[in-house]
């Protein structure tokens, strides 16, 4: 048993209603399945309510017709999924997508977002400046990135680690997806030589190679890391790497043909600053597979909930 599994009770499924919201979809259904949850299928619609092309009433005619074609639209997908058997509930909201969907997470309790993304080599283009973006960056939850080659149950699990809180949090939540997967899991540590903490240099004794000695220093924490997960041993496949952050999650990530990797919005070293720096975006850009990315437990959102 694992202690302190992620629950993912509600789950909000972000759509557009393209090919991709399609796969997040599905992903999420999947998702549902094993873990008993409920479904938030959440569409925007634009706030016409300051437009100055229409009067008042018109505003509220096309906002209104708006609203019923995003309602009849996701009851389909619902149907198109054979989703009728679990608890799905559609919202459409008015306004901009990335906040409204911040808001319904904490207005709702959900505890994960699954949003659709392109394929490899559009990873920038669907980042820069967009609501997967945000969402990652600013979301009270968990964020699931689902590219559709990869929808469904994964095969191979890659949770990386900087031994922090958060990176402990993402490494669980990785082992809940893989046992409920029947997936293989795997855990990687990255030294990265341009930032061995200081504490680690002031112990290597005069004379000793620091190499090894930052290897033995990181393969002991690293121990007790895996310990601290208190799951299956037998079941994880840890890694200990040298190198840059980025290269070797991209470089283990395809060696093991990984269909997720998990990994901490907020790290300590060895990945530093995932997610707020050029490490994550260089992940995000050059990793083929489905990302999902974890919140530490005292995050709070800069966006609040309606009152």
């Amino acid at each position: 048993m694992i202690s302190n599994q992620p629950n993912y009770d509600r789950i909000l499924v972000a759509t557009d209603f393209s090919p991709y919201a399609a796969a997040a979809m599905k992903q999420a259904v999947w998702l549902a399945r094993e873990t008993g949850g409920q479904l938030i299928l959440a569409h925007t619609i634009p706030d016409f309510s300051m437009s100055a092309f229409w009067g008042p009433h018109e505003r509220e005619a096309n906002q209104r017709t708006l609203r019923e074609r995003s309602d009849i639209a996701m009851r389909h997908a619902v149907v198109d999924l054979n989703a009728m058997d679990l608890d799905v509930k559609l919202m459409t909201h008015v306004g901009e997508p990335f906040v409204e969907i911040m808001r319904a997470v904490q207005e709702e309790g959900c505890s994960l977002v699954i949003v659709g993304t392109r394929g490899h080599a559009k990873w920038e283009q669907f980042f820069v400046g967009s609501t997967a973006k945000r969402l990652i960056r600013k979301c009270a939850s968990s964020v699931w990135i689902v590219k559709a080659e990869h929808v469904g149950p994964p095969k191979v699990v890659l949770a990386a680690t900087d031994f922090s809180a958060v990176s402990l949090k993402a490494a669980r939540e990785g082992m809940k997806i893989a046992q409920q997967a029947g997936a293989e899991f795997h855990l990687l540590h990255i030294v990265d030589s341009s930032d061995v903490p200081e504490d680690v240099i002031s112990k290597i004794p005069t004379g000793s190679s620091v190499r090894q000695e930052v290897n033995e220093e990181a393969t002991r924490r690293l121990e007790e890391f895996l310990e601290s997960l208190a799951g299956d041993r037998t079941k994880i496949r840890p890694h200990l790497s040298w190198g840059t952050p980025w290269q070797e999650i991209q470089r283990i990530a395809r060696h093991q043909a990984a269909d997720l990797i998990v990994i901490g919005t907020v790290g300590r070293s060895g990945i530093k600053g995932l997610l707020l720096g050029n490490t994550a975006e260089k992940v995000l850009d050059t990793c083929d597979c489905s990302i999902l990315t974890v919140k530490p437990d005292d995050f709070v959102s800069p966006i609040e909930p309606s009152l």
